[in-house]
């Protein structure tokens, strides 16, 4: 028979979070070009000349280009590791050269279809490595840095908590070497400089800390209820209020353990979780 307790933490999704992401810094950029043609509206007004809306939003083209090149970017960072400062360079050069590209020939088109074709590439490339150069070294240089920051901790946070867990447990036992079933253990309490490894008609005595075996054990499973003291969920029955915030615990091999008010709200949820077992 084998028990799994159901673990119901999610995990962020990295990938929905750059959706949103995406999604926030598309609203920014409108955002920004919007605020842009509303300063040429003032300056305009200021130097007493006519405002050109359409002249003023075909400059502002460099804003809507950043949106696509993103998508594009991401698309190809999730399939790379940025493990050196060469590759993330190239990032950050290629989506900066390929916007210098696209901008000028997109800015042309609008221009022929919606402005009497009154401006040429040159005069939109010179225009925006005048200009708009640094805007895109921050935001290309910003997203590639950030994506590459975010990605390794998320990739260190999988690495972290896909550790093997410990099947198994060899006690020596004088002059001899005892393998204990960790899901045999009922208990484990402090006996220090040792601690006790109680199974169900047997104790060994084992040279470690129990904090250092409580890292190395499935903390769904084996739960602290004392600072002294670490049960099987599993191999819990039943508990029972003392009247004074502690609890006794019911073990199923009959011995009554204290639960200290300290660790029994937590104790509760992995005793609630471990209902839903599956047999």
């Amino acid at each position: 028979m084998v028990n799994t307790i159901v673990n119901n933490k999610t995990k962020p999704n990295f990938t929905e979070n750059i959706g949103k992401v995406l999604f926030v810094l598309s609203g920014i950029f409108l955002f920004i070009a919007a605020l842009n043609v509303f300063q040429d509206f003032l300056e305009s007004r200021r130097s007493g000349f006519d405002f050109n809306f359409n002249e003023s939003i075909l400059f502002k083209t460099v804003w809507f280009v950043f949106i696509p090149i993103l998508v594009i970017l991401y698309q190809k960072l999730k399939n790379e590791r940025l493990d050196s400062y060469t590759k993330t360079t190239i990032f950050i050069v290629f989506a900066i050269a390929i916007h210098l590209l696209i901008l000028p020939f997109v800015a042309v088109v609008f221009s022929v279809l919606f402005y009497e074709g009154r401006y040429d590439l040159y005069k939109f490339f010179s225009y925006t490595l005048a200009h708009d150069l640094y805007k895109l070294v921050i935001v290309y240089t910003s997203f590639v840095l950030g994506y590459k920051y975010f990605s390794n901790r998320t990739q260190r946070i999988d690495i972290k908590e896909i550790k093997p867990k410990l099947n198994t447990i060899v006690i020596n036992n004088g002059k001899e070497n005892v393998i204990v079933n960790v899901e045999d253990i009922v208990q484990i309490t402090s006996a220090t400089p040792y601690i006790s490894i109680h199974l169900e008609s047997k104790r060994y005595l084992h040279s470690e800390t129990l904090k250092s075996i409580c890292k190395q054990l499935d903390s769904n499973v084996f739960v602290r209820v004392h600072k002294s003291t670490v049960v099987n969920i599993l191999k819990t029955n039943s508990f029972k209020s003392r009247l004074n915030g502690d609890y006794d615990l019911l073990l199923k091999s009959g011995e009554l353990v204290r639960l200290s008010r300290t660790y029994a709200t937590d104790f509760k949820n992995h005793f609630n979780a471990s209902q839903r077992v599956n047999v």
